[in-house]
C-alpha cells in the first residue's frame, strides 16, 4: 500500500511543528534560570544566598553595542560562615544569549553548598568605566546537554517541516 504524498506531507509537518515547540522549550530551559545576584560592575562586592548545593555560573550582562570592560578576571567568592574561598573556573565554551538590546555571556562556573556567600571583584579601577551599564549575574548552572538537545530538535524540526512542505510538489 502506497501512502499518498499529501498524507505524508501533513504528518511530517505535524511532527516538525511538535519538534520545533519542544526544541524551543529545551533551549529556554537551558539558558533561563533565576538571578541570585545582580552586581553592577561599578561595585566591588555583593552578597547572595544559594538555596541549594550545586553548580552555579557567573554571567556578564548588559546592553549590546556599548563599550564593555576590557579585562575581567575571575572574581573571588567567599563563604560567609567559614570564610573559605571557593574555586572559580572559566567556562570551557562560552554561552551567549542576545535579544537584540541586551545580552549575556557566561564567563565562570563554580560549585557551592547552600548558604550565604560574598562575591568580590578583582578588577583594577582603571579598567572599569564608572558609568558601566554592565552587571555580573549569578545563576544556577544548567547542564550543557539540554542546550545541545534543543538545537538538535530544532534542526530535525526544520528538516521535517521543509520536507513536509516540498514533498507534495515532487
Amino acid at each position: 500500500m502506497i501512502v499518498p504524498g499529501w498524507i505524508l506531507s501533513i504528518g511530517l509537518s505535524g511532527i516538525g511543528l511538535y519538534l520545533l515547540i519542544q526544541g524551543v522549550k529545551h533551549i529556554q530551559k537551558a539558558v533561563d534560570s533565576p538571578v541570585l545576584l545582580k552586581l553592577p560592575l561599578t561595585q566591588k562586592n555583593g552578597q547572595f544566598d544559594l538555596p541549594q548545593a550545586g553548580a552555579y555560573s557567573i554571567w556578564q550582562s548588559g546592553r549590546t553595542l556599548q563599550r564593555a570592560p576590557v579585562k575581567l578576571l575571575a572574581p573571588a567568592i567567599f563563604d560567609l560562615q567559614t570564610g573559605e574561598k571557593l574555586i572559580v573556573h572559566p567556562t570551557f565554551s562560552t554561552v551567549r544569549i542576545n535579544n537584540g538590546w541586551e545580552g549575556r555571556i557566561q564567563l565562570f562556573t563554580f560549585w557551592a553548598k547552600a548558604g550565604q556567600y560574598r562575591l568580590e571583584l578583582t578588577i583594577d579601577a582603571s579598567t572599569l568605566n564608572t558609568e558601566s551599564p554592565y552587571f555580573l549575574e549569578i545563576r544556577a548552572r544548567r547542564p550543557g546537554y539540554i542546550l545541545v538537545l534543543g538545537i538538535l530538535l530544532l534542526l530535525l524540526a526544520a528538516f521535517c517541516l521543509l520536507t513536509g512542505l516540498v514533498l507534495p510538489f515532487l
